[in-house]
């Protein structure tokens, strides 16, 4: 799911500014555009067309997401991880099928007794949550800042989630390239002291040091005069950021190459634009304090 800054709580970016007729242009709603999908308006449609203009495939890297997500639950169900915490997880996908489900179903379709919990600081993202992922007590959506680990994982524990001696898997997809340098060292520090020793990070983030750099980077000012912060990084900076977590095989890698060649979660070595994603994705474990 996309976009979450320094002042923006998770995958959402800061407000944009307003223009007439609807609410500020916001990344979630951007995203919820690119997709085909109903809760977006003229601010949203107006940004996502100057994006596209620069960056032709990012209706398509935002699909290429989903399947990334998808991947990467059912990799971690398989590795024993039943415990999910999605970090801006943003609007509910309008377009489902095999290869973008939502990850508590991804999870479900390898693991029994999976439980999930979403969280979104985007209010219209959580009533999504509420009314299509929220659907028992093995799933939970909540409105909160995604950088207070602590505060998160008592909410969990208190609605009887998580059983946190157990490990948890935590997604955060999209989600550091909307921080700041100080505040995304400090969510991944913060995940890694307070999560459950074992504990897995599934990160992607939108990268520069590609031959997509100049696409990336006109996004960056697109989004600036929006008045969104945007904080795309290098694959060294994105490697510094997990500190002392440890990656797992293959490493820091394009989204679209994470797991070619990895057993039953591999895909196809990308071929056509419509695969780029612009990013870097790892999946890296936590260890004993």
């Amino acid at each position: 799911m996309t976009g979450k800054t320094s002042t923006s709580l998770v995958a959402t970016g800061l407000p944009g500014r307003p223009e007439p007729g609807g609410p500020p242009a916001h990344v979630t709603r951007v995203w919820d555009y690119f997709t085909g999908g109903s809760d977006h308006f003229r601010q949203d449609r107006d940004l996502g067309d100057r994006l596209t203009g620069v960056a032709p495939w990012l209706r398509s890297s935002v699909l290429a997401h989903r399947r990334h997500t998808t991947r990467a639950v059912k990799f971690l169900a398989t590795e024993g991880f039943c415990q999910f915490l999605d970090l801006g997880c943003g609007l509910p996908y309008e377009e489902r099928n095999e290869e973008m489900l939502h990850p508590h179903d991804a999870a479900s379709t390898i693991r029994d007794s999976v439980r999930t919990m979403y969280v979104d600081d985007f209010g219209p993202a959580r009533v999504g949550a509420d009314t299509i992922l929220e659907r028992d007590n093995r799933t939970l959506a909540v409105q909160a800042d995604a950088r207070d680990v602590p505060a998160l994982l008592a909410r969990a524990r208190e609605k009887n989630l998580f059983n946190l001696q157990r490990p948890v898997a935590v997604l955060a997809h999209s989600l550091p390239e909307w921080m700041d340098d100080h505040d995304a060292l400090d969510l991944m520090n913060d995940l890694h002291r307070h999560l459950p020793p074992g504990s897995a990070l599934s990160l992607t983030h939108a990268g520069t040091g590609t031959e997509h750099e100049d696409a990336v980077l006109a996004q960056r000012s697109l989004y600036a005069t929006a008045g969104i912060g945007f904080f795309p990084r290098s694959h060294g900076h994105v490697r510094a950021l997990l500190g002392r977590w440890v990656v797992q095989n293959p490493g820091v890698v394009r989204t679209e190459l994470w797991g070619t060649g990895y057993g039953p979660f591999a895909q196809r070595v990308p071929r056509k634009a419509r695969d780029v994603t612009g990013s870097y994705a790892a999946i890296a474990l936590s260890t004993a304090p």
